[in-house]
């Protein structure tokens, strides 16, 4: 845990925070971390009200009524407004890694850093202030897939870069929110899904659909929590220093939470039990080269689509990797940090 000092000061705020998730799971429990962290470090000088279930805005909402001032705080996913955010964007590029600490710490060392990534951030009256991580994509379908010859006879619901590369490879790609995807799945209209473990058991699709192909490649880590900037730049230095210290501990508390509650997850999902009897494979041979390699291809796609608009693209994805990079050879080295107690409750 970051050490700190509890400020105090003569002008408590209340911060309204637009969420678009409901108050349970993981993303819940990492929400209420948030608000008591910030509230019992600052011995009551911030308090954090969060607005529930999308009541201040619909996820592609949140970046205006945030830059706008009608809600202090929100949950961004970038995916939901693309093109408004390009360079952080870079996070959800087929290009590695799996590791999800890995991929927290490098795109939260951009987006803090960068200035170009900044630069985006505030040209739309956003301060970036922390990240969270839905986890590695994986695919639940209806009958075990063995080989890739099978994907030509597939119709995959899928989003972001999956869609493309998965066409690539030869399957029908369609696109619809994940609570229509049950139906989708029981009558035939999709025969695999792209998500992610834990949502298999939130939105009951091993009901309807058997086997897990654990892809475990694919991070969407344009996915964090910004704040209104003007807002942002009337708090106290202290207050600043206060939320980046949590900011940065949520990293350890988000990765770590996500672990624990996807080995529960598998382990339920697995059992013999009558409702569940789920089956966890590997991906057939050849599946993740090709992944990769025309997830390469959309990345150099995009550098060239966001370099047109006058952004440094390249430049941005290059630091990016080098972090990545940075951070994989720290956690070989080192592994996780919460191992030694960072990121406890």
């Amino acid at each position: 845990m970051t050490a700190f000092t509890p400020i105090v000061s003569a002008d408590p705020i209340t911060i309204r925070y637009a969420h678009f998730g409901a108050n349970r799971g993981g993303m819940g429990d990492n929400m209420n971390w948030f608000k008591n962290q910030l509230e019992t470090r600052s011995n009551g000088d911030i308090k954090l009200d969060i607005h529930w279930g999308g009541s201040l805005g619909a996820p592609a909402d949140v970046p205006r009524v945030v830059g706008a001032g009608l809600a202090d705080m929100g949950t961004i996913v970038s995916s939901y407004t693309p093109g408004l955010l390009d360079l952080y964007e870079v996070g959800n590029l087929l290009i590695g890694p799996s590791n999800l600490w890995v991929a927290q710490q490098a795109i939260y060392e951009l987006a803090t850093t960068n200035e170009a990534v900044k630069g985006q951030f505030a040209k739309n009256n956003l301060e970036y202030v922390g990240n969270f991580n839905a986890g590695a994509v994986q695919m639940i379908c209806k009958d075990p897939l063995n080989s890739l010859d099978q994907l030509k006879d597939l119709t995959i619901r899928t989003g972001g870069p999956y869609t493309d590369v998965l066409k690539r490879m030869g399957a029908t790609t369609i696109a619809m929110p994940q609570p229509e995807v049950y139906q989708a799945l029981a009558t035939g209209l999709v025969q695999c899904n792209q998500i992610y473990h834990l949502a298999i058991e939130g939105f009951r699709q091993y009901e309807v659909a058997k086997h897990v192909v654990e892809l475990d490649f694919g991070l969407v880590m344009a996915y964090g929590i910004i704040m209104n900037k003007d807002l942002w730049g009337d708090l106290t230095e202290a207050q600043r220093k206060l939320i980046r210290e949590v900011a940065d501990d949520l990293n350890a508390r988000v990765v770590s939470d996500h672990l624990a509650r996807v080995g529960a997850a598998k382990a339920k999902l697995s059992s013999d039990a009558k409702e569940f009897q789920v089956v966890y494979a590997a991906p057939p041979a050849g599946m993740l080269d090709q992944i990769r390699k025309h997830g390469a291809d959309l990345a150099v796609e995009w550098i060239a689509s966001v370099n047109k608009k006058g952004l440094p693209a390249q430049e941005v994805a290059d630091e990016y990797q080098a972090l990545i990079e940075k951070y994989q050879a720290d956690f070989d080295k080192n592994g996780y940090p919460w191992e030694a107690a960072k990121g406890s409750n």
